[in-house]
């Protein structure tokens, strides 16, 4: 459970960084082939993380193994998750997300801030994030309870897929758990932070 919340956090950090430099690459370079802009935009992608960043990503993957490849790894992971912190999972990924959220958007525009030494560039504003939150929350909530079915029925089509072309569909289970239980808490992350990136270096008090 711990875990589950930890990975998926950080698979939406890395798909929400991919898009925006994708985002970003497409407005600067048109005339290249789009094989060749994917290529650019994974380089650019890995060579801007900082060390931290890649440290963190390559601990969290051993630590995956460790749990999910040995007894005692998962025999830990129980203990932690049951004995010391027993804590329902929609609120701990609803509160993982949301601290994951402030400080990935909160060092983004600090970050931006730095590259750009300009007069005009404003403070971090906890006002205008926390504002974005509550609009981003209140557009998505309407389709809240649909959302899950979506992704799910979505994913039907490729366990078709699978089936027609003989593959093994037991390694769509992780995806369909994760995009079913956590698909909502990622489509608001992005939400959020795509505004707060692109508002710029001044964000409205």
């Amino acid at each position: 459970m711990i875990l589950e919340a930890v990975n998926s956090v950080c698979l939406t950090y890395l798909a929400t960084e991919f898009l925006l430099n994708n985002n970003d690459d497409n407005t600067s370079t048109h005339g290249n082939s789009s094989s060749a802009s994917t290529l650019q935009s994974i380089k650019t992608f890995i060579s801007q993380q900082s060390r931290t960043i890649q440290y963190t990503f390559v601990t969290l993957i051993c630590i995956n193994i460790f749990v999910y490849c040995h007894d005692a790894g998962q025999t830990i992971l129980d203990y932690i998750q049951y004995k010391l912190f027993h804590i329902p999972r929609i609120l701990l990924a609803i509160c993982s997300f949301l601290i994951a959220l402030y400080w990935d958007c909160r060092y983004k525009y600090l970050q931006n801030s730095k590259n750009n030494q300009s007069n005009s560039t404003a403070p971090w504003s906890n006002r205008y994030f926390i504002k974005q939150l509550v609009q981003s929350f209140i557009r998505l909530l309407p389709v809240y309870p649909f959302l899950a079915v979506v992704i799910s029925f979505n994913f039907l089509f490729v366990i078709i897929l699978f089936e027609k072309l003989h593959l093994p569909s037991d390694i769509l289970n992780a995806p369909i758990y994760y995009g079913t239980l956590y698909g909502p808490c990622m489509l608001m992350y992005w939400d959020v932070k795509k505004t707060v990136v692109r508002s710029g270096n001044v964000l409205p008090r």
